[in-house]
């Protein structure tokens, strides 16, 4: 049975997503959606996956990408000029796009340096275009908004999240009732604690989780229970995960969610008897989740007091020590580098880009540094810092499903901002051309909020 679902299920989403595709365009986005997920739901046993060609896994996503995005865009004007209707927005350029754009100057650069400076530069343009693969997915997918509503987008996205949910079941069962899902892969760790036996894996790890988790909150459908037991699946995957970082991360957008609508509304009393309520219940489930699985429980419990042993200890692995680790390298790193990164350097060039690939498994902008240099670093800040301001605003400002998006986006860039700090983000390898997707959101929201203003001061007008 497990085997007949790892062999058709990528395909059951291939399918139901080009049969969608056949009557709104955005549905064929979730090609690189269920690339995203990769092993979680068994996608790299999809030979179709293995096209086209057998270049560089991040190469080959990029592919696929513009393949969706060309076979969008297409489809799209071909239904806008037939229906003798415009577009989503025009596309203008703001802030968040020069941002980008300056990025990708600084990645031409980089590789310009490593051409000049090295002469073996063997596997060089592969380490650029997946460096650029970053940039690039950003503005295929703000291209791609231009033909969708932001309703459309919605129902989409809910699709994603009930995706991301039944790969959350899959790693529930194999991780924690260690029915064997993924086959004989090995795991990350895996130790006998209190008579049973523990595994830990990030290779099958739903990564949306806190996306989900986002997306429940914000669009709640008037609270269902599909919608409750869907976030009660990805928060239990993340529970089964042992992430500290995660479960924290998922704990505090539960209270931003609360408090920045009530913020809004000028009603926290409200928000906070809602907060209440919300932790009341996750109280209950995680009684219920510590009674079927008690050395579960207390393993995970057991991992926060980790964080009272010596600050610098690898077995401990705290945020002190990440930095630790992070601060080694930037020493290590030329000082004629520290400025620009050493751009699209592999391995093959310098052996120093191995100790920087293990240090970003721990905290993604380590990796930032190494490619980007410090300017890249204040770059990607101020891409944080003008994302959240713009996307509180828009929030504050707008009502119904723009309030909701901007809520929505608000709620995973703070997520991904802090999970930079324990984890890949953005850097994570295999995914890089969907790796700044909530930014390409972001910005094409902006530029419809941008129009919609535009036209209502024209018919004023």
């Amino acid at each position: 049975m497990i085997g007949l679902v790892v062999t058709f299920l990528p395909y059951v989403f291939i399918i139901y997503f080009l049969f969608r595709f056949s009557r709104e365009p955005i549905y064929l986005l979730g090609i690189p959606f269920i690339l995203l997920l990769r092993d979680s739901i068994f996608v790299n046993q999809a030979f179709i996956f293995g096209l086209p060609g057998s270049y560089d896994p991040d190469i080959r996503f990029l592919g696929w990408f513009i393949i969706v995005w060309l076979s969008i865009s297409l489809k799209a004007s071909f239904r806008i000029e037939s229906n003798n209707q415009i577009a989503f927005n025009k596309q203008g350029l703001n802030n968040l796009d020069y941002i980008i754009l300056a990025l990708i100057l600084i990645s031409s650069i980089g590789l310009a340096q490593t051409l000049i400076e090295f002469h073996i530069i063997e596997d060089v343009y592969s380490q650029y275009f997946t460096l650029l693969s970053l940039f690039l997915g950003y503005f295929m997918i703000k291209d791609i908004l231009r033909y969708c509503n932001l309703q459309v987008l919605s129902e989409f996205l809910y699709n994603i999240v009930i995706i991301n949910s039944i790969a959350s079941i899959f790693y529930i069962l194999h991780q924690g009732l260690h029915i064997n899902i993924y086959g004989d892969n090995s795991e990350y760790l895996s130790i006998d604690f209190q008579g049973e036996l523990i595994t830990r894996t990030f290779w099958f790890m739903p990564v949306l989780w806190l996306f989900s988790i986002s997306y429940l909150l914000v669009f709640n459908k008037n609270k269902s229970i599909i919608n409750i037991i869907l976030l009660s699946i990805n928060v239990l995957g993340v529970f089964i995960s042992y992430t500290r970082s995660f479960m924290g991360i998922s704990l505090l957008l539960f209270v931003l969610y609360y408090l920045l609508v009530g913020f809004k509304q000028n009603n926290f009393l409200n928000s906070i008897k809602k907060l209440v309520v919300t932790g009341l219940a996750g109280f209950v489930l995680f009684i219920a989740v510590s009674s079927f699985l008690p050395s579960s429980t207390n393993y995970f419990l057991n991992r926060f007091k980790e964080l009272d042993e010596n600050p610098v200890d690898a077995q401990s692995n705290n945020l002190v020590y990440r930095f630790y680790k992070t601060d080694r390298m930037v020493y290590r790193m030329d000082a004629g580098k520290i400025l620009f990164g050493y751009g699209s350097v592999t391995e093959k060039q310098s052996p120093f880009a191995k100790v920087v690939h293990a240090a970003a498994a721990d905290m993604g902008y380590a990796e930032v540094i190494f490619r980007w240099g410090y300017l890249g670093l204040a770059l990607f800040i101020i891409l944080f810092i003008s994302s959240l301001v713009k996307s509180f605003f828009l929030f504050l400002r707008n009502d119904g499903i723009v309030s909701q998006f901007a809520l929505l986006l608000l709620l995973i860039i703070v997520s991904q901002l802090i999970e930079g700090f324990t984890s890949w983000i953005f850097m994570s390898p295999n995914r890089f051309a969907m790796g700044l997707w909530y930014f390409g959101v972001l910005s094409a929201l902006i530029e419809f909020v941008k129009e919609k203003k535009e036209r209502s001061e024209s018919i004023v007008y």
